[in-house]
């Protein structure tokens, strides 16, 4: 049976419990304020990392009691370099997805102006054989969305002037990041190397086996790579914690391999395929640096990333770069100067 909703509690009273589980409230207006504005809801998921671990075999894996010199001042600390975090990331996948739309435009326009609606100019996988479909109908949504929309005089003149079958050009503006990771996955391998060198990340320079090379070619590693960051910038967007989210993974066999991603995780998931894999922060946050250097040169998104989780790590005494999933010797790396 279900357990019984728990009882409402004041802000006294939510401080008292917090100081019955021994979590230090250094500064009881502080305190009062973060839960006041924030919640102990929201908060909670914040100092869960900092609840005793249970024995092995307990019904809950951490118990109610919070571990010794658990303050309160430094969960808001957490919550602030979080926070701070969301608003950096969603400005550098901001820049990545305009680039992303420019490639992709270059690409497909390259092929053909009405390239959307040829399902020749996409890889058909077996079991998907509704892809395209899926695809059409995306566009018509998001145009239908825009010409709703009292801004979107360009997708509206278009449509009256040149008919209901537009230009990539002029639908990738409307197209949100989710649908442009789709779309990268759809694809043919060509397209998706040269659309993926022009974002900077170049694989065709890579030295590779003819076994790599055919593995390569049945999806490009930015595949799963902008899905990851797809997911990232929805978390970001909707105020989810991020510092040490699990994210769906992004293969690293073939990104290692470029310069400037050295770093990304190399764990093997399967000794026997050699599948590594990436699915921190760390990873992301690589990614998002290597792109901007090409599409946004001389950009110092790297720079302050590096140095807002420099100083967090710093001043937050039980903060690790493990949580975040970042390697030894990280900051010394050239991409975060």
């Amino acid at each position: 049976m279900p357990h019984p909703l728990k009882p409402y509690k004041t802000i006294a009273e939510q401080i008292d419990l917090l100081r019955s589980r021994k979590m230090i409230i250094d500064d009881q207006s502080l305190a009062e304020q973060w839960l006041q504005t924030v919640g102990y809801y929201r908060l909670s998921g914040y100092w869960y990392t900092r609840r005793v671990m249970n024995p092995p075999g307990s019904p809950t894996y951490r118990g109610d009691d919070f571990m010794p010199d658990t303050k309160f001042s430094d969960i808001a600390k957490l919550y602030e370099f979080d926070r701070k975090l969301r608003t950096q990331v969603h400005d550098g996948i901001e820049r990545v997805e305009i680039a992303l739309r420019t490639a992709l435009a270059e690409t497909l326009g390259g092929i053909d102006r009405l390239a959307f609606y040829n399902r020749d100019n996409f890889r058909i996988r077996k079991h998907n054989e509704y892809a395209h479909y899926d695809l059409i109908s995306t566009v018509s949504s998001r145009v239908n969305r825009a010409l709703k929309a009292k801004d979107s005089f360009h997708i509206r003149h278009n449509v009256e002037k040149y008919g209901t079958q537009l230009a990539p050009w002029v639908l990738m503006d409307v197209f949100d990041f989710s649908d442009l990771s789709k779309l990268f996955r759809l694809l043919n391998a060509d397209e998706q190397s040269e659309v993926a060198a022009l974002v900077g990340i170049n694989t065709r320079t890579l030295r590779l086996s003819p076994a790599e090379a055919r593995d390569l070619r049945k999806d490009h590693p930015l595949s799963a790579a902008l899905h990851q960051l797809s997911i990232l910038r929805n978390k970001s967007a909707h105020h989810a914690r991020i510092w040490n989210c699990t994210l769906v993974p992004m293969g690293t066999r073939f990104l290692v391999k470029l310069d400037g991603l050295a770093t990304l995780p190399t764990t093997a998931q399967n000794q026997s395929t050699q599948q590594f894999q990436s699915e921190r922060l760390y990873g992301a946050l690589l990614l998002i640096a290597q792109i901007l250097q090409t599409v946004s040169p001389g950009s110092s998104w790297a720079g302050k990333t590096a140095e807002l989780v420099a100083t967090a790590l710093q001043d937050i005494p039980f903060l690790t770069k493990d949580e975040l999933g970042f390697p030894s010797g990280w900051r010394s790396e050239s991409i975060w100067q």
